[in-house]
């Protein structure tokens, strides 16, 4: 795993050449965008419409939505939250339960169903200086249980930061640091390790403005969730993340003609830690 490692940084690392392409993007009607999930910590749903493909201003979940979420057949009807424009319930999820999700809007019916798997616990999470060549990588090496090691399992980590740069603005602080999906395979038996890849040391020193977002400062405070979720979910977020920047839709799994998904997953969290570029050491391999 260190090898592929090193040689997919090693390829970013390479200098392509560039060519200014001019699209002419055509507009379309609005289409729906739902996103839901029920979790151990609670439920809540979104509902939103597609903006133009060069409006970076993230529109607000919209009123008007009839949305329930059915837990082994048992209705819990969600209310609109006015102040973050979000649907919510209490309902907090079960590993082994199944959810459907039902909403009703602008006179169209959709549906999902999604099934929650056995929560993971992070075991430790530490930062590390990769080498790649003759630069050093910043990693966050997260070790975590494997709930169900018979089986394929699929995971999501976020991290969220609060950044110490003054210069940085709140809607830079909100968005999540980094994020993607894995499976188990390749893992040791009962575990799941992830790299989760952060910024080069050379952007570091250079703290040029248009990086700012992506450097880690001393005292930046740092949140990792780690979530396990249904093959569904997985194919939502592996097509969404590996779809950036071209445009493509991921694949949903909302029935009735919208975009978006529906989870049921399991959240766990390590401990919120302050970042210290002094305290970040060389990677050496251990066992967890």
């Amino acid at each position: 795993m260190r090898k592929l490692l090193t040689l997919f940084t090693s390829l970013l690392l390479l200098v392509s050449c560039e060519k200014e392409i001019d699209i002419n993007y055509h507009e379309i009607e609005p289409i729906v965008v739902i996103e839901g999930r029920v979790t151990n910590e609670g439920t809540e749903v979104s509902v939103r419409h597609t903006r133009s493909v060069d409006d970076s201003v993230k529109s607000a979940s919209l009123p008007g939505a009839s949305i329930s979420v059915f837990d082994e057949g048992e209705e819990h009807r969600l209310t609109y939250d006015s102040k973050d424009g979000c649907y919510r319930s209490d309902l907090k999820g079960t590993p082994g339960h199944s959810y459907r999700m039902t909403a009703d809007f602008e006179g169209k019916h959709y549906e999902a169903t999604s099934v929650m798997p056995a929560p993971s616990s992070i075991i430790s999470t530490n930062f590390y200086w990769f080498k790649v060549l003759e630069e050093r990588l910043l990693v966050d090496v997260m070790w975590a249980t494997d709930p169900n090691p018979e089986e394929r399992n699929y995971f999501m980590y976020r991290i969220d930061r609060h950044s110490s740069n003054p210069h940085i603005t709140p809607k830079m602080q909100s968005r999540a640091y980094r994020w993607n999906v894995f499976d188990d395979r390749g893992n040791p038996p009962g575990r799941v390790v992830r790299d989760i890849h952060c910024v080069m040391e050379r952007t570091v020193k250079d703290d040029k403005e248009e990086d700012w977002d992506q450097i880690l400062y001393d005292g930046d405070t740092i949140m990792l969730q780690l979530m396990t979720i249904d093959l569904p979910a997985y194919e939502y977020f592996r097509t969404l993340f590996s779809g950036q920047g071209s445009g493509a839709n991921p694949i949903g799994n909302i029935s009735g003609g919208c975009l978006g998904y529906f989870m049921a997953a399991g959240i766990t969290h390590a401990d919120t830690v302050v970042f210290r570029l002094n305290d970040v050491s060389d990677f050496a391999a251990t066992e967890q």
